[in-house]
């Protein structure tokens, strides 16, 4: 019997080889497929790029002198533009991101270089507002060159779904609860925030109030202003403060967009922003737009639109056939969304992304920045991925209005999105589970259907 026993050994001894050898092939292909997935040996190739930005360099949206100039004891200056307008150096700006979009996707041949062939697969759609609608026009000059670009938006003056679904009056958001879903993050009293940033108003104090950092005769320290939440269906919010956080983040606002503009320095913030306290006051900005804007309640209902329409145009241009609520025909390359901070911060808060750039603050929507969702496939075929991420000029970038080339890149933060991505650089999301996240996050009773 013992010759039994040895077959019987040498048969467990070949099957625990065999073990051995497939679990060794497992881990070799499994190595393989992670160096494919990596910059270096990138094996996909776009097939869509979605570019949800920022309008450029802006002024104000109000004359600051009649509604916040209580606060500062000096006159705010005077912008070469009307409120809420695009700058000359905004508009600039916008030239420089077009010609970066323009290099990057004809080198990974998403675009030909011939502008009359790509303009018939670039789709612009933009909020309707003059600097949203100028802001794309200045992209188009330099993402193609020479042409005119059909850029879709509802009249002027119009509260458009896409962008602005609170004031357009899309659904029926409960203010209530959308409050609440901003007391409960910060444990029910918005005074605990404004404590929590004391250096930070610290620091705006002395911007605003000049030596000593004490209110003169009329003036009213920020941190002293009663801090209240409101729901206000006439705003681009369902839920919002009234009171010191969004004081703060519009005049952090403010001082960005005097330095990003390319004031002189003695104008920035009256000569007392410099850059280490712009960093300070951006965190007050983060934290303001992150409560607002991304918690999930009011994201839902203020993200919910545009995000469903994302997901279409990108079914849409996997399956090579119309989808209801696409943006743009079947065969796009290109999908250029100009919007508003707000609509970049509803969206991360509605999907749970995020996203960090060096020398800002976490989740940064600065002027110009942009939300890139990129249908990408293998490049013999197969299945199709969602890449996602933040692509922005740094401040100084914006500043001095140098050009944007393979040596002065804007910055990019490859974005990991949960319950999707996989564990590679790039971060690449099958699309059916981004899809999947789509329909568990999205509410349909904050979607318009059919065309947007």
């Amino acid at each position: 019997m013992d010759w039994i026993a040895a077959i019987g050994d040498g048969r467990r001894g070949i099957v625990t080889k065999l073990r051995i050898l497939c679990l060794f092939l497992a881990i070799a292909g499994l190595a393989a497929w992670a160096r494919a997935q990596s910059p270096g040996a990138d094996r996909t190739r776009p097939v869509l790029s979605i570019i949800l930005t920022r309008h450029g360099v802006r002024s104000p949206l109000v004359d600051l002198n009649q509604t916040m100039g209580q606060y500062a004891a000096e006159p705010w200056p005077d912008w070469e533009v009307g409120p809420g307008q695009l700058t000359p150096h905004g508009k600039e700006q916008m030239r420089l991101m077009g010609a970066y979009y323009h290099s990057l996707y004809v080198d990974q041949g998403l675009l030909s270089g011939r502008a009359a062939e790509d303009t018939g697969r670039i789709t612009f759609r933009t909020d309707s507002d003059d600097r949203t609608i100028e802001t794309a026009q200045d992209l188009a000059a330099t993402l193609i060159p020479g042409q005119v670009p059909n850029i879709r938006a509802r009249p002027r003056g119009e509260h458009d779904p896409l962008f602005q679904p609170v004031r357009a009056g899309l659904g029926h958001p409960d203010a209530a609860l959308a409050s609440s879903a901003l007391l409960g993050r910060i444990g029910g009293d918005p005074r605990t925030v404004i404590a929590a940033c004391g250096s930070a108003f610290d620091s705006l104090d002395r911007v605003l109030l000049g030596p000593g950092a004490k209110p003169h005769a009329g003036k009213i320290a920020v941190r002293d202003v009663p801090e209240r939440l409101a729901g206000d269906p006439a705003s681009l919010a369902v839920a919002g403060f009234t009171g010191p956080l969004r004081i703060a983040a519009r005049c952090a606002d403010t001082f960005v967009l005097e330095y990003a503009d390319g004031m002189p320095a003695s104008r920035v913030g009256w000569g007392r922003a410099d850059r280490k306290t712009l960093m300070e006051l951006m965190r007050v900005h983060s934290l303001y737009f992150d409560l607002t804007q991304a918690s999930f309640y009011p994201a839902q209902v203020q993200g919910s639109n545009l995000a469903k329409h994302i997901g279409q145009t990108l079914d849409q241009a996997a399956s090579g056939r119309p989808v209801d609520g696409a943006i743009g025909p079947v065969g796009e390359r290109m999908v250029v969304v100009v919007g508003h901070d707000t609509n970049l911060a509803n969206l991360a808060g509605l999907l749970g992304i995020s996203w960090w750039l060096d020398g800002t603050q976490p989740d940064p929507v600065l002027p110009g920045g942009a939300l890139v969702f990129e249908l990408r496939q293998g490049a013999s075929g197969g299945s199709f991925l969602v890449r996602a991420y933040y692509v922005c000029q740094s401040l100084d970038q914006m500043r001095s209005g140098e050009p944007l080339t393979p040596g002065n890149p804007p910055a990019v933060a490859p974005i990991f999105i949960p319950q999707c991505s996989g564990p590679y650089p790039g971060y690449d999301a099958p699309l059916e589970l981004f899809d999947a996240l789509l329909r568990r996050v999205v509410d349909p009773d904050f979607v318009v259907p059919g065309s947007s």
